[in-house]
């Protein structure tokens, strides 16, 4: 069977807007050549591919199927056109990464520089996005690989491990009394006055949900937007932060800080890299892939 890339592309639109309508709009067809088509599309594989309802439309189980390849399809077209577009500008590639916070500030830089100088033809775009939403977007093949906080939720991608990304907290010395690296639990800081990070951030957030687990609500005295701005504040004796163990390397070389690990289990914090399938992945993002993994190694 034969099919149609206008098809392909708009039933996608009409399964991201659960309106033909609306998914008509998008691939700007007429309504009535839109709905000719999904019937059209649906008679062909002898099953339908939309339920319709008062609201609009949602995707059958063979929607749903259709729905993966046809995103993995147009996703290798577009790839196609952007690797040949760059064989005709100087044969340059590109490789989209996402990374959450944590990655991205205190991680990427080196790999990041080490690949780059070895791939002078490949280009990396990297977006920072929380976790939560890095594993739907890899899902969807909206990027070629994604860092993220390794979490049961991954079902549908490979992954390999990247770094360890524990979280600990961080006070001035003799704040909380306890010996150099001695471990504590969280538990024992709500009565502490905090440092948080900015409304919304993801760290922040779950930091925050463990305090309401224990129906508390942590006292912020104040929220900046970076872990080295909350390491400042801290070292001035502000309050306590909760920050990735990464993200002292160098704040410990500015401030005078006490770092302590949490003994919670939701503290010992892993990444991991991912991507829908290693083997279907370019030339490039494989490159990219060996280098964050510690597999390759250029002089």
């Amino acid at each position: 069977m034969r099919y149609d890339l206008l098809d392909l592309r708009l039933f996608l639109h009409v399964v991201e807007a659960r309106s033909i309508t609306l998914g008509a709009e998008r691939s700007h067809l007429a309504l009535p050549s839109a709905s000719a088509r999904i019937k059209a599309l649906e008679d062909s594989l002898g099953t339908p591919l939309l339920v319709r309802h008062a609201r609009g439309v949602r995707p059958t189980p063979a929607g749903l199927t259709l729905e993966r390849h046809a995103r993995a399809i147009l996703l290798r077209l577009d790839e196609m056109a952007q690797d040949l577009a760059g064989a005709v500008a100087n044969s340059r590639t590109r490789v989209r990464l996402l990374a959450n916070g944590a990655a991205l500030m205190e991680h990427l830089d080196e790999p990041l520089a080490v690949f780059l100088q070895a791939q002078p033809r490949v280009d990396v775009e990297v977006e920072e996005l929380p976790s939560s939403r890095i594993v739907p977007a890899l899902r969807e093949g909206r990027a070629d690989l994604g860092i993220f906080v390794a979490a049961p939720e991954v079902e549908g991608l490979h992954v390999r491990p990247f770094r360890a990304d524990p979280l600990v907290l961080v006070a001035a010395p003799g704040r909380v009394p306890l010996a150099t690296g001695e471990a504590i639990e969280f538990a024992r800081l709500l009565e502490q006055p905090f440092v948080g990070l900015s409304r919304g951030n993801a760290l922040q957030l779950h930091v925050e949900a463990q305090a309401a687990q224990w129906g508390r609500e942590l006292a912020i005295r104040i929220r900046v937007p970076s872990p080295a701005q909350a390491c400042a504040l801290v070292a001035r004796g502000l309050g306590v932060a909760i920050l990735p163990a990464a993200s002292l390397v160098q704040a410990e070389k500015r401030w005078v800080l006490a770092s302590h690990p949490l003994s919670d289990a939701w503290a010992r914090r892993e990444l991991v890299v991912g991507c829908r399938d290693f083997a279907e992945l370019s030339p490039a993002a494989t490159a990219l892939l060996a280098v964050l993994v510690g597999e390759a190694r250029y002089a």
